[in-house]
């Protein structure tokens, strides 16, 4: 896992390319062991490629068509018309020649690359059987050589998770492309003069070359979903790269996108029986698990005491006996979020070594700053990841397994309730919109009612702020809709579910997973230098799981059956056996003790502000004190403001 950063003149314009420096060492947690810059010229194939101070003395040595001249010092060439910055972690072929950026032996191709292709070995061979010739063992010169030969079609061979761009030299032309899933981050700002794009929105930032503005409607949307629904962010003029696609863009500022790949829908496989869904469903997790075991440096796991991590981590025991697995635990005021014990049983059935952290409020206060520069937009909580990649940093581990995506597709949140009480409703919605009532079950009751479709229930039941509550908070004449723009984003109307169970899971996956999870959990591990992998992502594993009819998902109420099923004789007992409790902190419980004074203090410097509407930040509060609604609205207004403050004011600047 590295931090890739670039810069395009669009249109002939005048750029100021140095500032491919600053990009690149504000990503330097993202690859503490090395750093590249290759700049190029606007008419002629010639390339000019450096290193800089975390570049290791042996890479100025190494004969190969990458290697650097030497230190970048601040001085750009003159014709420069693009430049590509790289910051390595390195995690395979650990030599010089998996130095960034990486051309290909005639320099015609240039890239920098960001994550791991775990099938990197046959597509090598394969790519040998055509005539190839390779100089590193590292996958990146695979993705690159992959390029040169099968063009964007070489995506659809990868398995893994990507950020790239790869630089044509002869065509003056970026092509730009990210994971199915949307794992690995990719941002960009694009005028008609210059082309930005970078791991995270804060490089973007610290180009100097795109100045941060609120964009309001990707606020007002991240109230409903976590952050901005992607392309949209919460930066005017930032836009992410939308998972599963490339894109293509040359000197004019000409832009071609197109989608490769899409989740199954409406494909349900009904002619196979439980045992052998069970049998299929074991072996394709297992070899998703073995597959991100392999590095040239030390991996762990992420084990809290839920049936997703702890499966994760015994198959990942049965493949690296002894690995280590790390876990948070809680005081005891708090036992709603503790899975220590079950973590713990788990722990002794396998051959493990398991490391415990217990979660103090004073050391969340210490790093706040980190999680709002780390969350990147308005968030309703704080980030247990930064606090456990911490753990794993000082534990020497590179590489950490994590348990994300069995919720997502094995239907673990119990969503399938709320459109069952929608489909119950629905059919007396002109009834119920006559009656007085605005509050209380009735009025929950009357707004559920109206909703006009699945995709509607899904976004009503997620959301952290309603519609209403949104409207009545923002102070703005513009007549934005959250339901209305999830829709459009997704394509949703174009899809042909084969029931609400599948149509949720695929909205889980691309909003839930894929916006909010995946961005913020690489933000915080890269933060130590850690790359995270997710074995319930695999694309093969999701194409699975989406042809499985929906009653092995969810049956007689039991949540993640077939995972239950496929997991009993891996985990203990009582990790099956215990209610939900999710991946978290104790945010309502600090936040009526060690955090009070600062909820008080952000929330009235909000109120000052022109865009909210006081009084609704009032009644929000009282609600609050008065146990009426958990921390999420209060605390997703808090952060707002520690955004506003860190991004656009005496933070950033």
């Amino acid at each position: 896992m590295c931090g890739i950063a670039g810069i395009l003149a669009i249109n002939g314009a005048q750029v100021p390319f140095e500032y491919i420096k600053v990009m690149t060492e504000a990503m330097a947690h993202r690859g503490p062991d090395d750093e590249g810059y290759v700049f190029f010229h606007r008419s002629q194939p010639v390339a000019w490629n450096f290193g800089g101070r975390a570049t290791p003395e042996k890479v100025y040595t190494a004969q190969l068509p990458f290697t650097p001249i030497q230190i970048f010092d601040g001085r750009v060439p003159s014709g420069v018309i693009a430049s590509l910055g790289h910051r390595r972690l390195s995690i395979l072929d650990l030599s010089p020649a998996g130095h960034q950026p990486m051309c290909t032996e005639d320099g015609r191709f240039w890239i920098v690359y960001n994550g791991e292709i775990y099938n990197f070995k046959e597509i090598r061979q394969t790519l040998i059987e055509c005539g190839e010739q390779f100089f590193s063992e590292s996958d990146t010169e695979v993705v690159l050589k992959a390029y040169r030969r099968w063009g964007p079609e070489a995506l659809v061979r990868f398995n893994g998770m990507w950020a790239l761009a790869i630089w044509d030299n002869q065509e003056k032309e970026l092509f730009c492309a990210r994971d199915r899933i949307g794992i690995k981050p990719f941002y960009y700002y694009l005028t008609d003069e210059i082309f930005l794009f970078a791991s995270d929105i804060k490089t973007l930032i610290a180009s100097r070359l795109y100045t941060p503005e609120p964009d309001w409607e990707g606020v007002y949307h991240a109230m409903s979903f976590y952050c901005a629904p992607r392309p949209m962010t919460c930066f005017k003029g930032v836009r992410a790269l939308e998972q599963a696609h490339w894109m293509m863009i040359d000197s004019q500022g000409t832009v071609h996108k197109q989608r490769y790949w899409q989740m199954p829908v409406g494909m349900i496989d009904y002619a196979k029986s439980e045992q052998q869904w069970i049998q299929e469903l074991r072996y394709v997790l297992s070899v998703a698990v073995k597959r991100r075991l392999v590095a040239d440096v030390p991996v762990g796991t992420f084990m809290s005491g839920g049936i997703d991590s702890t499966t994760i981590t015994a198959l990942a025991a049965i493949e690296h006996p002894g690995i280590k697995a790390f876990t948070l635990a809680f005081d005891n005021e708090v036992v709603e979020l503790d899975e220590l014990a079950q973590a713990t049983a788990t722990a002794r059935m396998i051959n493990v070594q398991h490391i415990v952290k217990k979660v103090l409020a004073e050391n969340i206060l210490q790093d706040l700053r980190v999680m709002v520069r780390g969350y990147e937009e308005p968030f309703h909580s704080l980030s247990p990841n930064l606090v456990i990649s911490k753990l794993v940093a000082e534990n020497n581990v590179t590489v950490i397994l994590n348990g994300l995506g069995g919720d997502e597709l094995f239907c673990g949140y119990g969503r399938e309730m709320g459109v069952k009480r929608w489909q119950q409703l629905r059919p007396w919605h002109h009834l119920l919109a006559l009656l007085p009532f605005s509050y209380g079950g009735l009025g929950r009751a009357k707004r559920r009612a109206q909703l006009k479709d699945i995709y509607e229930v899904y976004v009503y039941d997620f959301s952290v702020f309603s519609e209403i509550e949104k409207q009545a908070l923002f102070n703005t004449t513009n007549t934005w809709n959250s339901f209305d723009r999830f829709k459009e984003i997704y394509h949703l109307d174009k899809l042909n579910f084969s029931d609400p169970f599948e149509a949720l899971g695929y909205m889980d996956i691309v909003n839930y997973i894929g916006n909010h999870h995946v961005y913020r959990i690489d933000q915080f591990t890269m933060f130590y230098s850690i790359e995270g992998r997710f074995p319930f992502l695999d694309h093969e594993l999701i194409e699975l799981v989406c042809r499985m009819p929906s009653d092995l998902k969810v049956r007689n109420g039991v949540r993640k059956y077939i995972l239950r099923q496929m997991a009993k004789d891996l985990i203990h007992p009582s990790c099956l056996q215990m209610p939900k409790k999710g991946f978290g902190l104790p945010m309502d419980h600090w936040m009526r003790s060690t955090l009070q004074h600062l909820v008080d203090e952000k929330l009235k410097r909000l109120q000052k502000r022109d865009m909210f509407n006081p009084d609704v930040i009032d009644q929000i509060k009282i609600k609050f004190n008065n146990n009426r609604i958990n921390y999420a609205r209060v605390w997703l207004l808090v952060s707002l403001e520690l955004w506003l403050e860190e991004f656009f004011e005496t933070g950033m600047l």
